[in-house]
């Protein structure tokens, strides 16, 4: 039976949050690091999936733990070294076609934001490889899953500022807001990055449809954990798997 997706993002979501919930849901964890081993990333780094709780809720909080050496504090990564990432994992070629349009999302989204050419769009390297791993990663856990279909709800956008490698940017982050034009939002009274642009660009390249819960038979629900433990919601991203029916 062709399996559903519905991602349900009720305190937002993130690209490390995404992964947690596909772990949580049953895809191996070593299946994800094994996909990564043939790549070649310019830093070292590890990866760990914990059973944390946010808010009584159990869940996976997922990281990529980075290496920085002085010698590649400066270095950063381009739009074409991220598609020549996905050309050396370990996947099937249609997690490697998702990869490419996540990836594709977020880059078209940052180039029109600084007003330059897509190939000229380049990540700094410690937060390059985080991203390669949680964009790249989401395609392939969603193949180990076998999803055909993926449905999202309307995302919750928080307000306030953040801090990056360009200054002070207001929220939602420029890239996001770009990337989730079309998107359904709504906003909601927490000053902090509900949706990051990692988690944007996956929801926005691999939704099929952006509703609440369509109709579907349940098999598994995953929760993937955000870093903060906040005090006024579960700090999780809801994912079920299933099959959609007919009523």
């Amino acid at each position: 039976m062709p399996h559903h997706l519905h991602i349900d993002p009720f305190a937002g979501i993130a690209g490390d949050m995404f992964l947690g919930a596909a772990i949580d849901l049953g895809v191996e964890f070593d299946r994800v690091r094994a996909a990564f081993a043939p790549a070649t990333l310019a830093l070292p780094y590890e990866l760990t999936a914990d059973r944390v709780v946010r808010s009584g809720i159990s869940g996976i909080d997922f990281r990529v733990h980075v290496e920085q050496t002085h010698t590649h504090a400066h270095h950063h990564t381009g739009y074409k070294d991220l598609l020549t990432v996905i050309d050396q994992i370990d996947a099937p070629d249609r997690a490697k076609q998702r990869a490419r349009r996540i990836v594709t999302t977020l880059a078209e989204a940052e180039a029109a934001v600084h007003n330059i050419d897509i190939d000229k769009v380049h990540f700094h390297e410690v937060g390059a490889v985080d991203s390669i791993i949680d964009l790249i990663g989401a395609a392939v856990a969603m193949d180990i899953l076998d999803v055909n279909t993926i449905s999202c709800a309307p995302l919750p956008m928080g307000h306030g500022t953040v801090k990056c490698a360009h200054g002070v940017m207001p929220l939602p982050a420029p890239a996001t807001a770009h990337i989730l034009t079309g998107v359904p939002t709504y906003g909601v009274d927490r000053e902090c990055e509900t949706v990051t642009p990692s988690g944007a660009a996956i929801v926005k390249a691999l939704a099929d449809s952006f509703e609440p819960q369509p109709p579907m038979q349940i098999e598994r629900t995953g929760y993937g954990a955000g870093d903060r433990d906040d005090p006024d919601i579960a700090n999780l991203l809801r994912l079920q798997l299933g099959s959609r029916i007919e009523l």
